[in-house]
């Protein structure tokens, strides 16, 4: 038998916990299972106080999708776009019970980014908070799209939705595994986001796993800081549900409210993401800092150089996890190597029956501690993107996703991520497609050109700068980056808007097809930030505005 090339890792985790083992095969029966259970117990314990019982939980889901199975079915979208309320959950599980799908809207997005999920997704009705309804009747026009605005005590937020027949018990659904249960858009390394549809086998997927590796119990408390409209507080939801243990959640993450909300709500287990710890490390050290019973964090994109301060100030350990929203996730560190492995940079081993292959540019696997560019293979990934099937076929190849990231393997078989192929800037977990930004500088009318790229950032691991030409006899006193920013805001989510900006007057160095050539440019300057205008130095308060 010829063996396996030295980079075909597989996975040497132990067996999973058998805790994890006979989970149904779609998410509305794991929910059903769980809320047959006790409904006094808490489903979710929100940082202000507001509980929600598996009593009130299911009352609501059960009405909602009783109102949405006259309007939606099998193979719809349903838009969202809601801050941290229970009715986002309540909304998921009735959509899905519909067997239709969910489409998230960062609630930071503009009219440009909005827009175009909207007419992307073709969705038949939205829901959103009243915040947010201006927005969406301005991209949806209210004649073509039913528009929901959830308003009141949660989580009866919908109540006001009522259904000719009733509610639809979870009891008479029979859910397709094979349906799509969610559309993520996600930004591509060209154009504007694409739609990444995943199924019930991606969150079972997340539940077997986070279950298997790490376990979870009734006593257990997991804490959801993140927004709602990621991927991942649903699989926090769902795990939590299935364990039997309410989860935690903040509203809106802050680094000054985090402590005392872990020490309130007795929270035992943390999930993280980009620089949130980080940004906690920078603050000033609290005394509830060492007074929680937190046992274990689980975080995507530890920085090696920090990884021993984490451990050290807080008192246990931050394992490393590895995963795109395409595959869910694929690599992690095993909690027993988690102390040996602190601030080496690994981000672990392949999750069981996962297949991880690093290859070159020519598709050749490259050998131990050379970087290659991750392909994966698993269990649950996306099932494509949505009305892309030439994107779709590009990024699933013979049932491989290329991942446009790269990494290199060491002799024991641990992963190490070494940065990105795509065109996009990785900025606080966010992935920032260059192309969109750079398309909505364009359309300014003083703007000729411009090239957007990522440049190094402490807190944030990368930073949005833009490379911007100006039209002829057009100066930066008239079109100030200030006034630059402020266009960008007003179209894109916050997290895309530029912070360092360069005027240029220098023709741009272009590759043979005439596309700015970034390596070229970047390379001009030993520090890419001299000369940069700075957002957040020149304007102090903007990190502050809504």
């Amino acid at each position: 038998m010829t063996p396996a090339p030295a980079n075909r890792v597989e996975a040497a985790w132990p067996p999973l916990d058998p805790a994890a083992a006979n989970l149904p095969a779609d998410i509305v029966t794991l929910v059903r299972e769980a809320l047959d259970q006790s409904p006094t117990t808490p489903v979710f314990i929100f940082e202000d106080g507001v509980v929600v019982t598996r009593g009130q939980f299911r009352a609501a889901v059960e009405d909602f999708a009783g109102y949405l199975s006259s309007r939606i079915g099998p193979g719809d979208r349903v838009l969202i776009m809601l801050e941290n309320r229970a009715e986002f959950m309540v909304a998921w599980l009735a959509v899905n019970a519909c067997g239709a799908a969910l489409v998230s809207i960062n609630t930071s997005a503009g009219e440009h980014d909005a827009g175009h999920i909207v007419r992307d997704s073709a969705a038949k009705l939205a829901i959103c908070g009243a915040d947010h309804e201006e927005l969406i009747r301005a991209v949806t026009g209210s004649a073509k799209t039913e528009i929901l605005v959830v308003d009141g005590e949660e989580p009866d937020g919908l109540a006001h939705c009522v259904g000719e027949s009733g509610p639809l018990r979870l009891a008479d659904v029979t859910a397709d595994p094979d349906a799509i249960t969610n559309v993520y858009y996600t930004s591509g390394t060209t154009g504007p986001p694409k739609g990444c549809m995943v199924a019930h086998d991606y969150w079972i997927r997340f539940v077997e796993l986070y279950l298997g590796l790490y376990g979870l119990g009734e006593d257990d408390r997991l804490l959801c800081c993140l927004q709602f409209f990621y991927n991942d507080p649903p699989w926090l939801f769902l795990v939590s549900l299935r364990a039997g243990a309410p989860l935690v959640t903040m509203r809106r993450f802050s680094v000054s409210r985090f402590w005392s909300v872990v020490v309130q709500h007795s929270v035992t287990r943390l999930f993280a993401l980009a620089a949130i710890p980080a940004l906690l490390l920078k603050a000033e050290p609290r005394p509830e800092e060492r007074r929680h019973g937190v046992e274990l964090a689980l975080h995507i994109g530890i920085p090696a150089q920090l990884h021993a301060e984490f451990v050290e100030r807080w008192g246990f350990p931050w394992v490393e996890g590895y995963g795109l929203t395409e595959s869910g996730l694929v690599v992690a560190m095993p909690l027993e190597r988690a102390e040996a492995m602190t601030g080496s940079g690994s981000i672990g081993l392949p999750c069981p029956g996962v297949s991880i292959r690093l290859v070159d540019d020519e598709g050749r696997e490259v050998g131990l501690d050379q970087p290659g560019e991750v392909l994966i293979k698993a269990p649950g990934m996306m099932r494509g993107y949505l009305n892309r099937p030439e994107a779709t076929a590009e990024a699933l190849d013979d049932g491989w996703l290329r991942s446009g990231d790269l990494a290199r393997r060491d002799e024991s078989g641990y992963l190490y991520f070494l940065g990105r192929k795509k065109d996009i800037v990785r900025r606080a977990g966010e992935n920032v497609a260059a192309a969109e930004v750079e398309n909505v500088l364009r359309s300014h009318p003083s703007v000729l050109e411009a090239a957007v790229v990522a440049v190094p950032d402490e807190l944030r691991g990368e930073e949005v700068k833009a490379y911007v030409a100006l039209v002829e006899e057009t100066s930066p006193s008239v079109v100030t980056p200030a006034g630059l920013v402020e266009f960008c805001r007003d179209r894109l989510a916050k997290h895309k808007v530029p912070r360092y900006i360069e005027y240029r007057t220098e023709p741009f160095p272009r590759t043979p097809s005439m596309r700015v050539k970034k390596s070229a440019l970047v390379a001009e300057v030993e520090d890419p930030l001299a000369g940069s205008w700075d957002r957040d130095s020149e304007l102090p308060d903007w990190n502050r505005r809504s």
